[in-house]
């Protein structure tokens, strides 16, 4: 993997990371996605563990491996961006 990482949001939660989101480009065109991921376990998609410290590495499993991020949450972790719209 290897995605172009434009902007990550980080929510703590008892000084640990409870949650990411990453807004990336996913291709040439410069087609813009955001995933994200919690502590919460959903299959077939990345969740973070107790431990998990933030890396280069741990960016791209959440930009390809993270869910899709709902509008409402676009919004609150990116707010004013509107890079993913074109």
């Amino acid at each position: 993997m290897s995605y172009k990482i434009i902007e990550v949001r980080l929510i703590y939660k008892d000084n640990k990371i409870g949650e990411i989101a990453v807004l990336w480009q996913s291709n040439e065109r410069g087609w813009v996605r955001a995933s994200y991921c919690t502590t919460k376990p959903i299959g077939g998609y990345k969740f973070l563990m107790p431990d998990e410290t933030l890396s280069p590495d741990l960016i791209q499993k959440v930009a390809g491996y993270g869910m899709n991020l709902p509008d409402n949450l676009k919004k609150k972790y990116f707010p004013g961006k509107r890079m993913w719209e074109r």
